[in-house]
């Protein structure tokens, strides 16, 4: 008996798990309270960071694109955007397309969609579906909106169950005028997705077959009332908010509304996953499809939903991209653990796959890498590279150089580098002003993109540069995949080199870790005499190799010692009677 009851425990413990990837549209990786952001002003978003505090919060983890439809193909099929045979907001997926749901279906899945699909022409009339329609891609089951252009209407007067159309009978002639206060007179898109997901997931969880749901939310994606415009960020219930008497604009009020209301969203659902007894047999996955938006009348920059990122929506900077991605596995992934590990969204289908036990089913020819030996806790190397590209860049940054405003730019993250270039041509000429312009970041040193260090670096920037001229085929045949690149440099800095002068940041005692502080903007170091210590302000130079930090005040003092600089990395450290000091740059 004892016997039996061991190997059904270990039957059980074998057994798949379910799978649950949860996606915002627009959402900023400074919107979502766990990830750093300088600004003043933060969002409520209590249910994101318990799911955090759960799982592991993956901090260097990207989108496909930075605009919707692209980045959920690369989500469902594995393959980057260089690979792709067309980027038209339309028709993105064919009768021959490999996906993600095809995947676990075939492996015994019950596989839904809820929300938003976008990868299958427009729908803004109610019509029969074509070829890239998600219950031709390998969903059993679909509950949502299929048009990319009508997911902007908050309020829908119709949308899919299954193949056919149904109508919304309290948001047929939605207008602000018609759904009222707190637009409580019509049905947000998002709660009936929300509601039928609780109520999906808890007739699934009692069957024997593991499950597939890819919950996808149209907010706080700029959308409208009644129609498929870009006026607002029109989510319900304002008045009941925390934003509610906020002295703000009403976009911005309604901004924040839609975001956290997104948040309440998903904690309903990963409740639904508990109260269901799946919650250590249910992989949560959370994102967002690209970077901050600025549309509808909201800026990013009001609540500085990039964070530290360069960029926001349509950006080939990482702000463009980047994106805030939360994995919850009881048991399993490390709770309330931060990883670094770099991963994009095409790297989810063989993840998933992995997860099911199902690798073998992977096509060969994808771009992406599993990702299951981090979510299990384990060491796993960095991916080579990740590629990304937009067309029309809209960067910030890039407003200084004069014809590249809206040119079309690839980025490379290869280890600690980033490599941007912007042209007209494709792939990318590299550096060849003012045609065309590389940049290369230290993201080491440099996560915001500022300090551009191509002409410090003319070998990295060959080097990335033939990836992504390797990367860009939209013609590529799939059938016979390009051998990867060779690994990356180790670091950052492969030869000794004057330091970034950035003396920011955070720096670290050596000694029992008893000596810490984060800075902010300033330079504070400890002071010590034999009362031992206080902090006071202090000021910091840099020349070539060598780092001076003064301290000012009654117990000021001088630190002269020479900062050490590595192959693969560059650091400051000195050593006083009180405790040794060391800041990576």
């Amino acid at each position: 008996m004892i016997a039996l009851v061991r190997i059904l425990g270990a039957v059980a413990a074998a057994a798949p798990p379910n799978i649950l990837f949860i996606l915002a549209d627009d959402l900023g990786y400074g919107d979502v309270s766990t990830y750093p952001n300088p600004s003043s002003i933060r969002l409520e978003t209590p249910r994101l960071a318990q799911l955090a505090k759960e799982g592991t919060m993956f901090t260097q983890a990207y989108a496909g694109y930075s605009v919707c439809a692209p980045s959920r193909r690369t989500l469902m099929t594995g393959y980057h955007t260089g690979h792709f045979t067309a980027l038209a907001q339309g028709v993105l997926l064919s009768s021959k397309s490999v996906t993600i749901a095809h995947i676990l279906r075939d492996a015994g899945y019950k596989t839904k969609l809820i929300g938003k699909w976008g990868l299958d022409g427009n729908y803004q009339e109610p019509r029969p579906p074509q070829q890239g329609f998600p219950t031709l891609q390998g969903f059993e089951e679909f509950y949502g909106q299929s048009d990319q252009w009508q997911c902007h209407d908050y309020y829908p007067s119709f949308m899919f169950n299954g193949t056919s159309n149904f109508t919304i009978a309290k948001n047929v002639g939605s207008s602000v005028q018609k759904c009222g206060t707190d637009f409580a007179q019509c049905t947000w898109s998002a709660d009936l997705w929300t509601a039928d997901a609780v109520s999906w997931i808890s007739e699934k969880s009692a069957e024997e077959a593991p499950w597939f749901l890819y919950l996808a939310y149209t907010s706080p994606h700029a959308g409208a009332v009644g129609s498929v415009g870009e006026d607002d960020v029109p989510g319900p219930r304002l008045s009941a908010s925390p934003y509610a008497s906020e002295d703000w604009p009403g976009v911005e009020k309604d901004f924040a509304n839609t975001v956290t209301l997104v948040d309440h969203a998903v904690g309903e659902v990963v409740d639904a996953v508990d109260a269901a007894g799946a919650k250590s047999n249910t992989v949560v996955f959370f994102s967002s499809d690209n970077g901050a938006h600025s549309e509808g009348g909201h800026s990013y920059r009001f609540f500085n939903s990039s964070g530290f990122l360069n960029g926001f929506k349509r950006s080939i900077h990482d702000g463009g991209h980047r994106a805030a991605f939360i994995v919850r596995w009881p048991g399993t992934t490390p709770a309330g653990s931060v990883s670094d590990h770099q991963l994009c969204f095409y790297d989810f289908l063989p993840t998933a796959a992995a997860l099911a036990g199902v690798s073998n089913s992977v096509p060969p020819s994808i771009d992406g890498h599993s990702f299951d030996a981090v979510l299990r806790g384990e060491a796993q190397a960095q991916p080579a590279f990740i590629y990304h590209e937009y067309d029309g860049c809209d960067d910030p940054s890039l407003q200084a150089y004069p014809g590249l405003s809206k040119a079309f730019g690839q980025n490379i993250r290869m280890g600690s580098w980033s490599g941007v270039c912007v042209g007209p041509s494709k792939p990318c000429s590299g550096n060849n002003p003012p045609e065309s312009r590389f940049f290369l970041y230290n993201m080491s040193s440099d996560e915001g993109q500022q300090v551009d260090l191509a002409s410090a670096y003319p070998d990295v920037a060959v080097r990335i540069l033939a990836v992504m001229r390797s990367q860009f085929n939209y013609s590529w045949d799939p059938a016979t995949r390009p051998q990867p690149p060779p690994p990356p440099f180790p670091g950052p800095h492969p030869r000794p080199s004057p330091c970034d002068p950035n003396l920011t940041g955070s720096w670290w005692g050596l000694r029992n870790n008893s000596y810490s502080a984060t800075m902010q903007g300033k330079l504070i170091a400890l002071a010590t005499d034999e009362a031992c210590c206080k902090w006071v302000n202090a000021s910091g130079s840099v020349d070539g190799a060598t780092i001076r930090v003064t301290a000012h005040g009654s117990g000021g003092f001088t630190l002269k010692n020479v900062g050490s600089v590595s192959a693969d990395f560059c650091s400051i450290t000195w050593s006083e009677r009180w405790a040794p000091w060391r800041k990576q740059l």
